[in-house]
Order: C-alpha cells, then sequence, then structure tokens
C-alpha cells in the first residue's frame, strides 16, 4: 500500500491564454481591476458579471475553466450560496476552478467561503503576483481531478478509485486526491483499505482530513468514545475545522451525551451562521432536550440568513418548523405554547424581511398552514379550516405554483377536514413532479402508508359524487342522509356542509342547529370558485322572502355575525 504514495510531486506548466475565466463582483471597478490583472498575466477569454443573475446566466451559456467570485455580492445573496446554487444545478463543471475574494478577512467569511469547497480564498487587495501564483495552483488541482470526475460519473467508483491510486503514485502526496480517495473508498465499502491508507498517511502526511477520516473508521467499528476523542483532539489543535464539530455532535448525541452534542454544533453553528444546516442541527438538539431559548435563536439565525436562491428556503423553513410543532406539543401549559407562537411570529418576521418580493406569498401560505396545524393539534378545527383555506386562497386556481413541500405539509390537514377538491388538485400537481426533499418526501410517505385513511378519502369522494346524482333526480331526502352521515366522519367538510344546507332548504327542514353548524363550517371560509358559486347560491336561496321569516333571519344574521373571522389580508399570517 506505501508504494501508492511514494513518488515526488511534480509542477505542471500552464498555458493561461488557453483559459475562459467569470469574475462575479457587483463592484464595476474592482471587476476592471481584477480583469486588468488577468490580462496581464496572459488571460484574454475573461467574461464579467456584475450581478448573481448575469453569473447564472454566463454559467448556462458557457464552459468555464476559471471563476472569481467576491463573497459580498449584494443583499440578495453571497458567493457562497451563488456557488451552492450553481453546482446544484450543474451549470459547473466539477473541473471548474473556484477562487472566492473578499475584502472581508473575517473568520465567518472565511469559514462559510470554506463550506462551498473552493479551490482557493483570497483577500483583497489582489496582487499581481499572488494571483499568478493562485492560478497556477488551482489549475493543476483541476486538471488533476478532472479525469478522476469523469470516471466517477461515467464509469463508477471504482475506476475512479484507481485513477486516484495512479495519480499519487505518479505525483507523490496531494491531501487533495488523498482525502477524495478515502471519500471514495469508503463510499464503496472498502473500509478495511481506507483504513490502511489513513495509517499510512497519519504516519508520513498527517492533515486534519486524515484525523476525520480516522474518525470515521473508528466509528465505524464500534469504538465511538475513541471517534469522540480524536475529533476532540483535533478541534483542540485546529479550532476552526466546521466538519469535525459536525461530525463530533452526531457522535456524542449517539453516544447520549446529549448537552455536549448540542453545545458543540452551536460553536459549529457560531462560526458559520450562513450555513442552514447547522441551525437546523441545533434546533433539533434543542427540541430533543425542550429547550426552548437555544431553539428560537437558532431560528432566528436561520431565518436571517436564508438560502434565497432558489426554492430551497422554503424547505429549510418547514424543516424548522417541523422541529418547532415537535418542541411545541411537548408543553404542558398554554402560556408555554402562546409565548412559543409569539416567537415563531417574530421569526416569520425576519424571514419575511430576508425574502424577495416574489417569495413572501410563499412564506405567508406556509404561515397560514403552519397556524392550521396548531390548531387541529389543539382541537380547534374550525380556526385550522379557517388559516388554512386563507392561506391556499391565493393559489385555488394555480396549486401547480405552489413548492412541493407547501403542498405536502396542507395535504394532510386537508385530508383531515375532508377537503375532497383541493385534495384532488394537489394529487395532480404532485403526480407531475419526479422528485421530492427530504422533508416533503417523509409527509407524504406517511400518508401514504395510512391505507384505511386513503380509503376514507375515497369514500368520501366516492359519497360526494353520488349525492351530486341524487340532486338531478330530485332525491333531497336520499342526498340529506348521505351528508349527514358524511359529517359524523368529517364533520367540516364544505362540500357536505353546503350540500346539506341545500337539501334543507329543498325540503323545507329548518332545523336551526343544523343551519348554524353547517354556516358556521361554510359561511366565511375562502373556497375554490365552483364551492364558492354553489355556498353563495345556497344562501341567496335561503334568503328569499318565501323562507321562514325566522331561518330567514337565522341564516342573514349568522352569516353576517361570522364574516368577521375571514382576514382582510393574508400577509404575515402569523403577526393576526
Amino acid at each position: 500500500m506505501a508504494q501508492i504514495l511514494s513518488s515526488n510531486s511534480q509542477s505542471m506548466d500552464i498555458d493561461f491564454s488557453k483559459l475562459r475565466v467569470l469574475i462575479i463582483d457587483d463592484q464595476r471597478t474592482a471587476a476592471a481591476m481584477l480583469k486588468s490583472l488577468l490580462n496581464n498575466l496572459g488571460l484574454r477569454n475573461i467574461d464579467v458579471s456584475l450581478t448573481h443573475q448575469q453569473a447564472v446566466e454566463s454559467c448556462k451559456k458557457h464552459h468555464y475553466d476559471l471563476l472569481l467570485t467576491d463573497y459580498h455580492l449584494d443583499a440578495t445573496l453571497n458567493g457562497f450560496e451563488l456557488l451552492c446554487l450553481l453546482r446544484k444545478r450543474k451549470y459547473i463543471s466539477a473541473d471548474c476552478g473556484i477562487i472566492m475574494i473578499s475584502g472581508d478577512a473575517s473568520t465567518e467569511v472565511i469559514l462559510t467561503s470554506m463550506a462551498v469547497e473552493p479551490d482557493s480564498f483570497m483577500t483583497k487587495p489582489v496582487t499581481l503576483s499572488g494571483l499568478k501564483k493562485k492560478l497556477a495552483e488551482v489549475r493543476t488541482a483541476c486538471i488533476e481531478r478532472k479525469p478522476i470526475y469523469e470516471a466517477l460519473e461515467e464509469q463508477g467508483l471504482n475506476t475512479a478509485i484507481e485513477l486516484c491510486k495512479k495519480q499519487l503514485r505518479e505525483q507523490g502526496h496531494n491531501h487533495r486526491i488523498e482525502a477524495l480517495l478515502l471519500d471514495l473508498l469508503i463510499e464503496s465499502g472498502q473500509w478495511e483499505q481506507a483504513e490502511q491508507i489513513t495509517t499510512i498517511l497519519k504516519r508520513k502526511n498527517p492533515t486534519h482530513q486524515i484525523s476525520l477520516i480516522e474518525a470515521r473508521l473508528l466509528h465505524h467499528k464500534g469504538m465511538l468514545a475513541d471517534a469522540i476523542a480524536v475529533l476532540e483532539q483535533l478541534i483542540k489543535r485546529s479550532p476552526l475545522i466546521m466538519d469535525a464539530y459536525d461530525c463530533l455532535s452526531h457522535y456524542q448525541e449517539e453516544s447520549q451525551h446529549y448537552y455536549e452534542a448540542l453545545t458543540t454544533a452551536e460553536t459549529a453553528l457560531s462560526f458559520t451562521p450562513s450555513i442552514s444546516h447547522r441551525a437546523l442541527r441545533v434546533a433539533q438538539l434543542a427540541a430533543d432536550l425542550n429547550n426552548t431559548e437555544n431553539l428560537v435563536t437558532a431560528g432566528k439565525t436561520l431565518a436571517s440568513r436564508l438560502p434565497i436562491i432558489d426554492i430551497g428556503w422554503i424547505i429549510r423553513f418547514a424543516e424548522f418548523t417541523a422541529i418547532f410543532e415537535q418542541l411545541y406539543f411537548a408543553q404542558s401549559s398554554s402560556k408555554s405554547r402562546r409565548l412559543l407562537r409569539q416567537e415563531l411570529k417574530a421569526i416569520h418576521h425576519r424571514a419575511h424581511s430576508r425574502l424577495l418580493p416574489i417569495q413572501q406569498p410563499f412564506l405567508d401560505c406556509f404561515g397560514h398552514i403552519t397556524l392550521a396545524r396548531l390548531y387541529l393539534a389543539q382541537d380547534q378545527p374550525l380556526k385550522a379550516k379557517r388559516r388554512l383555506l386563507l392561506g391556499l386562497s391565493t393559489y385555488f386556481d394555480s396549486i401547480t405554483k405552489l413548492p412541493s413541500v407547501i403542498l405536502a405539509d396542507v395535504l394532510p390537514a386537508l385530508v383531515h377536514l375532508g377537503e375532497t377538491k383541493l385534495i384532488g388538485e394537489i394529487n395532480r400537481a404532485l403526480k407531475l413532479r419526479d422528485q421530492f426533499d427530504g422533508h416533503s418526501q417523509n409527509r407524504l410517505d406517511a400518508l401514504r402508508s395510512n391505507e384505511a385513511l386513503i380509503q376514507s378519502v375515497r369514500n368520501l369522494e366516492s359519497t360526494l359524487a353520488h349525492c351530486y346524482q341524487l340532486f338531478d333526480i330530485h332525491q333531497a331526502d336520499q342526498a340529506l342522509i348521505l351528508y349527514e352521515h358524511i359529517l359524523i366522519d368529517y364533520p367540516y367538510c364544505s362540500e357536505a356542509h353546503i350540500g346539506r344546507l341545500q337539501c334543507l332548504y329543498l325540503l323545507k327542514q329548518f332545523n336551526e342547529d343544523k343551519v348554524r353548524q353547517s354556516l358556521q363550517a361554510v359561511s366565511a371560509m375562502p373556497l375554490p370558485d365552483d364551492l364558492t358559486q354553489w355556498r353563495d347560491s345556497v344562501l341567496s336561496l335561503m334568503s328569499e322572502p318565501q323562507q321562514p321569516p325566522r331561518q330567514m333571519r337565522l341564516a342573514l344574521t349568522y352569516r353576517k355575525r361570522v364574516s368577521h373571522y375571514l382576514p382582510a389580508s393574508s400577509q404575515t399570517p402569523l403577526a393576526s
């Protein structure tokens, strides 16, 4: 095994003139100065993007050998978030070199930049000699890794592993290739070989990456305490290795040292508050420990720094909300729950101010759905229904525009309430999507695994359809019997309540309690257009003079009385 790592490294001669480069900087002067330096080094094929939108479009159209991006781009996002997007959408290749540049050399900026694994980080002002050295190093690294990533994509893990070994034999020690080799070996389940190479590297060429791999190997062998000790020593030697904190926190939790796990996770988040998965990690550990303060702090950090460049922001927010619900329902007093709702309101306000105007309606919708879920769990179904329908009302005619995570979160509540029209629309929208985030998939899997619930909804749809047929043949008495049966299982089903009101009118059976109950369930609710028209026509009939005066007054008075429950605006729902 030692022969893999025995040769001396060799330098490469780089022809800069053949490189295609993209500079991303919102400061026109800074971008021009950097371009001038690159020209002095012989580079000619240089594009400049002054906004993240221009950068995305440029990367969609062209293959770049090198990206030089400023960290602080604009108020919308930073260089870290832009690179995450470009890689996620595969607008840049694995062999594209990345140099992050910033005049801000703070710990947060450097560590957050490192989280996206750029090839290098440079601080402003950039010098010609420093830039030349970085370009040579980065281009060399790109050339070295290109065949490995191509093999990984086209031929699989084993071929990529062999290429790593070949490079190390021919070129000698290379920290990046060594770390890549070990990751590939572990991914392919070749733990024994990974351990052999780690032992050699630990003796000949130790790095913090080797210590991380050593901890993973110990964990795999069931030596949890030893793995934790290795990570604690690594952090003591190198306190800014963020991956070590992440790994240590998980191992501490696994060893049931929950408070230590939370402290470790909070340390990582304090260094890199823009890394959303670390905020979620803190929130989950805090919820498990019933620690309200730490969960709320993590939520506010997440909301202030949501990764808003793509739809991922709402997924992260939904994941946090699910964690929040865990803590919320663990509270035994109504006062504690009320205080938590106030904190959630503040978190939503922070997120609202962070989002772009085009994104804010999604948060408004999600806020109503969140309140609906809380109300349902507290046995307040009428409030839940009102919030749920209010949140969806903007999208009644465009359900497909909603992100999957919103559809997945709202669907269980709609099923509980028996809102078959919206259930059908959402199911049709979901069938058009072939990929879901983990949170949405878990929600949908939980629903799909409940066969009794699915069958109940199918029966509901079938019964409602039969009721419509009975109206066609003037059998309102039979339809009324079916509606009454539906309302036993689904006491807030809008279609059943509107149908019952129509039956009661047609049969002149003005039962005061039933009329009041049905009006309460549908009168002040936003509903899809077809149900709105049906409801309004039935209420109009009930208001006609031939209706018995007392019942007419009941219907009209109650309709006015409950109408104030419907908020005039859906903005910032948790504020109301």
